[in-house]
């Protein structure tokens, strides 16, 4: 996206990103399937597979199972920036087993993320418009089924100005806060009460079993 472009998103979408009083309907998120692309202002996404297997060198051990998320990611930004920065870009993902993020345990260190550069080798990084394939992996329960299907809620981002420093910043877009009624206090704002993020897409893919 140009950088321009992004600039007006920002100026337009600058209430949404901190959340904003609910002044409309929040917009449905888009429904998409396997081969969805997804234009998530930072990245631009295809969500291209999701399987299950045994873990590889690069993601995972061999003796235990994973559910693989396969993605194709284009950074719109002007920075290089780590795959891990995904995480925040799908904001749950559900089988219809169970939930798998954000994860049900405390004792759960969430999902495993790669890029790879041809395929096989991994690394961390998504640099400025290169298309890169990422694998998300989630390490499945021991005897637990192999799940059917997987739906992602997925976000999106808009450049924003600090109003500190005058940096341009990537931040999620916020689900627009409910106003308070006339006279009511507004509570101090906190990690706690800060509002959601808002799902810009649903994505429903079939799970395959690798090898099958």
């Amino acid at each position: 996206m140009p950088v321009l472009a992004v600039l007006v998103a920002a100026a337009v979408g600058l209430t949404t990103a901190f959340g904003g009083l609910e002044e409309s309907p929040e917009p449905e998120p888009v429904r998409l399937g396997k081969g969805g692309e997804l234009d998530q202002g930072r990245m631009r996404t295809v969500f291209q597979d999701a399987e299950v297997g045994a873990g590889q060198e690069h993601v995972g051990v061999p003796d235990k199972r994973y559910l693989r998320i396969v993605l194709k990611v284009t950074n719109q930004s002007d920075r290089t920036i780590s795959a891990q920065t995904m995480d925040n870009a799908l904001i749950t993902v559900r089988t219809d087993v169970r939930r798998l993020k954000p994860p049900a345990g405390s004792d759960d260190l969430g999902p495993r993320i790669v890029t790879l550069d041809d395929g096989t080798h991994p690394y961390g990084q998504l640099h400025p418009g290169v298309p890169t394939t990422v694998v998300m992996a989630f390490e499945l329960a021991q005897g637990e089924r192999a799940p059917k299907s997987v739906r992602i809620e997925a976000a999106t981002f808009v450049l924003t100005e600090s109003f500190m420093s005058g940096d341009l910043n990537w931040l999620p877009v916020l689900k627009r806060e409910k106003a308070l009624p006339d006279g009511e206090p507004t509570p101090a704002p906190s990690k706690a009460t800060r509002p959601p993020q808002l799902v810009a897409a649903e994505v429903d893919l079939p799970v395959r079993v690798a090898g099958s």
